[in-house]
Order: C-alpha cells, then structure tokens, then sequence
C-alpha cells in the first residue's frame, strides 16, 4: 500500500525529508522542531484541564483542536520544555496536519511514520506515544466533524 497519497502535503514533505536523514540529521531535527514549539497561549491555560490527555505517552500531553472558520484545523498542544524528544514528534504532527480539514487527519494512516525510519533516532516507547498522539489528534478531528 502506497501511503504518499492518502497522506496532507505538509505531513508528505515531513516524511519525506526525515527519510533521507542520517540518524544524527534526525536528532537535530527533532530538537529544532521541538524549539519551535509553540507555547500554549493564554487563554488556553485556563482551560488545560479541558484539554484532551494522551495517556500513551509517559510524558504529560495534553492537546486541543479548534476548526477554523475556512473549515481547517489548528491544534494547540501542552508538553513540559523538559521533554524535547516528545515535543519533536508532537511538533511534527501539529506542523505536518495545520490547516487540514477533519477528514483529511482522520485518513492518515496510523503508520505513516515508517518511511521516516525514526526508529533509527528514537525508542518504541517514544515511538508509541507519537502514535498516541495521532489517535487522540483524529479523535479531536472527529469531535469536530460531529458538531458541525
């Protein structure tokens, strides 16, 4: 099965490009899109037990989808700056399916990562909890179709 196609443009060049790294290029990669993360605004903070939890990650997740007036998605996500590796992958997924309608994050495989080979960079449980946060990333996608 060719997962290119069912895969939004920007997850598709992110895959991509982690498939031609080297193991090192990997690592500095995670940790510069885990330095772009952006922290969760204000008005959300009041508002971070509302947040969905991902419990398959060790790390405290916490996220938040709202659809945009467009009809898009924009996800705001919650991990303590202690935990780089973790805001990696997070970073990943929230830049890789920005401004994609529900039903375009809930068609992404749960393995679309493999191409990436991060295995090469990071550990199954790390892995797992990267999985974790897609699934409650389309969960959110579909609380979001339903209350159209």
């Amino acid at each position: 099965m060719n997962t290119a196609m069912s895969l939004p443009p920007k997850l598709q060049e992110i895959v991509d490009d982690f498939a031609t790294m080297t193991r090192e290029e990997k690592l500095e990669t995670l940790i510069a899109y885990a330095e772009s993360f952006p922290p969760l605004p204000d008005w959300l903070k009041e508002k971070r037990d509302q947040m969905e939890a991902v419990p398959e990650c060790m790390t405290p997740v916490f996220l938040h989808a709202e659809k945009q007036p467009d009809g898009s998605v924009h996800f705001y996500l919650d991990i303590p700056p202690q935990s780089p590796t973790v805001r990696g992958l997070a970073s990943i997924l929230a830049n890789g399916l920005d401004g994609c309608t529900p039903e375009e994050i809930i068609g992404v495989p749960g393995d679309f990562y493999l191409p990436m080979n991060l295995q090469e960079a990071v550990s199954q449980q790390r892995l797992n909890g990267f999985t974790g946060v897609l699934v409650h990333m389309k969960q959110e996608a579909v609380r979001l179709l339903d209350k159209k």
